[in-house]
């Protein structure tokens, strides 16, 4: 028997569908045997994977990881075991750019396994009873606020975290995806969208600032406060029947000025450890786990968001999720896809400890940018991006 360890992280979308591929695998490949630890969605985020090859040979992983791991040879380059034509297909099947995002220095990392960007959600029933419409840019938005009653309320998923996901979708939307230039932010843009963010969070649920989605979500879909949150990172599980109380539907965010450029990329790729005992046979699964057929059927069923087109737009499926899919399909493939060379996950975690902090204590957006662009001038290996 063959024992093989993999690391997903731990939400019902982060682990069910892996186990269940798991399983799926044993059935054609019985001496192999599969085992799933989880870590938390920030570890996810911001644990260097330096800390898990020698204990996994699955990780579960985030794509700006890609440089910190080519610099460092953590990975599996997934090349040395795959064939080209296979390589191929999945990247023609995979979703917007879902497949390029793990692909760094002429190397191949991981497979994708999972797409997310970040999405609106909302209460459909309680939009229709009080015959809302949907915000579809940022003046919509701003000026959504006083449509809506007073016992209902917008959230935003602010924590750390997820409120530098925002200011760089915000960032993207306003300028286009090149507002990040020679490890420098455009200040100008930047201070806009921190403008935009404190605006927002004087009109939103107090408690924004310390919410991620799951714990949005949660609340939308088991009360009938919190009717809409513009961007977060969307989970198929809160669209699918009895998950929660209540079915919570997903769209696209409002737009900003660069109408081409959606949200920031988020997602899952399934990489191998470079210290795997195992290559070529961790190869085949992370192959399998990401192949259509496996995506579409195995991996939905079990509460995934997959990252195959064939996925996405399965009738079946859509149904499963009321339309999660379609609904936010042209969010992923419009996705903003953030730097990935060595230092960028430092600076990531750092700075969206400074965005925070700042507006908590009510520091200025410029001061806040002139930080935020000292301590990017300051990590990493002075690449540009």
């Amino acid at each position: 028997m063959i024992e093989l360890k993999g690391i997903a992280w731990d939400h019902p979308r982060g682990y069910e569908p892996l186990m269940a591929a798991s399983k799926a695998f044993k059935k054609i490949n019985p001496k192999v045997n599969i085992q799933w630890d989880v870590r938390s969605l920030k570890e996810f985020g911001d644990m260097p994977i330096e800390e898990l090859i020698g204990k996994y040979d699955f990780i579960t992983i985030d794509h700006p990881y890609m440089g910190q791991a080519d610099k460092n040879g953590l990975l599996l380059n997934l090349e040395s075991c795959i064939s080209l034509e296979e390589l191929q297909q999945l990247k023609s099947d995979s979703l917007g750019n879902c497949f390029d995002i793990y692909h760094y220095n002429s190397r191949f990392y991981a497979t994708p396994i999972d797409a997310a960007a970040l999405v609106a959600s909302y209460r459909k029933d309680i939009f229709e009873t009080l015959g809302l419409s949907l915000p579809k840019n940022g003046n919509d938005l701003k000026s959504f606020y006083k449509k809506i009653p007073s016992e209902f309320s917008v959230a935003w998923s602010l924590c750390p975290t997820d409120i530098w996901c925002t200011f760089l979708s915000l960032c993207a939307q306003s300028y286009g995806r090149h507002f990040i230039e020679n490890q420098h932010i455009n200040a100008t843009v930047g201070v806009e969208a921190l403008n935009d963010i404190k605006f927002h969070i004087a009109h939103s649920h107090p408690e924004s600032l310390n919410w991620n989605p799951i714990q949005i979500l949660d609340k939308m879909g088991n009360e009938n406060e919190i009717i809409y949150s513009p961007y977060l990172f969307g989970y198929t599980n809160y669209s699918r029947k009895n998950y929660t109380k209540n079915i919570v539907h997903f769209t696209n965010s409002p737009v900003g000025a660069q109408q081409d450029v959606s949200t920031i990329m988020g997602g899952v790729g399934l990489a191998v450890s470079a210290l795997s005992k195992h290559p070529n046979i961790a190869a085949n699964f992370v192959m399998y786990a990401a192949s259509s057929e496996i995506q579409k059927g195995v991996f939905t069923l079990n509460g995934g968001q997959p990252a195959s087109k064939t996925a996405w737009e399965n009738a079946e499926n859509n149904v499963l999720c009321n339309n999660f899919f379609k609904d936010t399909k042209l969010t992923i493939e419009n996705a903003y896809i953030r730097p990935q060379h060595p230092g960028w996950n430092q600076f990531q975690e750092h700075g969206a400890d400074i965005i925070h902090k700042g507006i908590l204590r009510n520091i200025s957006s410029e001061i806040i940018m002139k930080d935020l662009n000292a301590l990017y001038k300051s990590v990493g290996n002075n690449e540009d991006v």
